[in-house]
């Protein structure tokens, strides 16, 4: 009955483009965010290429709103590759799903698919 926050890389590609190395410092980035935005009863894993979820230790949808806006107002914020600055941007959404049970195949999918959800949603915008 938990919260998750989800959060993919924006344009993953340009940055490896960069070096691949760059794109890895991203990924590390995108993890040490997630924890710094989170409690220590919180756990953040990797669900695909890009793509991390934060399962958080509460129910109350409020908490898992504030992790997404700590996250947001990071977008923009440079890390740094050699001497560049390189600006990492995420999409984050706020998901809980309801269901006894999940094998791990089926949760990844339905975290995905929250990011999905919330590309389009931005992009529309």
């Amino acid at each position: 009955n938990c919260y998750f926050v989800c959060a993919d890389i924006r344009s993953l590609i340009p940055i490896n483009e960069i070096s691949t190395k760059a794109g890895d410092i991203a990924l590390s980035e995108t993890m040490k965010r997630l924890l710094d935005c989170s409690s220590d009863e919180d756990v953040a894993f990797r669900i695909g290429h890009d793509e991390f979820a934060l399962l958080t230790n509460s129910t109350d949808k409020a908490y898992a709103e504030q992790i997404r806006n700590k996250l947001l107002s990071l977008n923009g914020q440079p890390f740094t590759f050699e001497t560049q600055k390189i600006p990492l941007n995420l999409y984050v959404t706020v998901t809980k799903l309801e269901s006894e049970s999940f094998k791990y195949a089926d949760l990844f999918g339905k975290l995905i698919g929250a990011l999905t959800e919330e590309k389009k949603a931005v992009r529309e915008n």
